[in-house]
């Protein structure tokens, strides 16, 4: 099974117009108020940029992580919330964006959980995406189908390093770098998830 991006993948860009901008200058009384307002105006800059460069990215990444896809615009929304109130101390913008997607979907499937809304079981089968784009033919559907459910079975922390090594094409250093792990610890879980991954998809007879 060729493990790749698929098409209907790519998200168009949803509306962060929403998104309230408070700089740190705005919270200080003893600025200006034409240097807040420039302040404001340069942060919603900077997120409208980040937003451009990245919300494919996170909208993948959130996916991938296993969340009900009627969950994944909220939470992607809410990844880019927490990205406004720290916009102008950002620096690795993809490893802040996925550190965040990884905080959020896991408080988010908490939640859910507590909430106790459906048995597991109908959990489990709410959170594979069988939604086809239009432009999507029958047999790419169905792969799409097929690599969302083998993701679905790998652990939370292991899922993350295969989605980046396999799918956004990172090399180790770079995911170790986005992740703040060891190159070790990375390998590892790479090599862990590599051999889940493979067994799952062998089980389902599609290698």
């Amino acid at each position: 099974m060729t493990i790749r991006s698929l098409p209907g993948e790519a998200r168009a860009r949803g509306p962060l117009a929403s998104i309230a901008l408070e700089p740190a200058a705005a919270r200080s009384s003893s600025v200006p108020s034409e240097d807040r307002a420039t302040s404001a105006a340069g942060s919603r800059a900077s997120l409208d940029r980040l937003a451009q460069a990245h919300y494919d990215f996170v909208w993948r990444t959130v996916r991938r992580l296993g969340l009900a896809d009627a969950e994944v615009d909220d939470v992607v929304q809410e990844v880019f919330l927490v990205a406004a109130r720290h916009i102008a101390t950002i620096e690795n913008e993809r490893g802040f964006l996925f550190r965040t997607c990884q905080f959020v979907c896991s408080h988010t499937r908490r939640a859910v959980q507590r909430r106790r809304e459906v048995a597991d079981d109908e959990l489990l089968e709410a959170v594979v995406d069988r939604r086809a784009n239009p432009e999507e033919s029958a047999a790419q559907a169905q792969t799409r189908q097929q690599l969302q459910e083998l993701l679905d079975e790998l652990p939370f922390d292991l899922r993350a390093v295969f989605v980046l090594f396999e799918l956004e094409r990172l090399t180790t250093v770079e995911i170790a770098e986005m992740l703040d792990l060891p190159s070790g610890t990375v390998a590892s879980r790479l090599r862990r998830a590599r051999e889940l991954f493979t067994a799952a998809a062998r089980k389902k007879g599609l290698v």
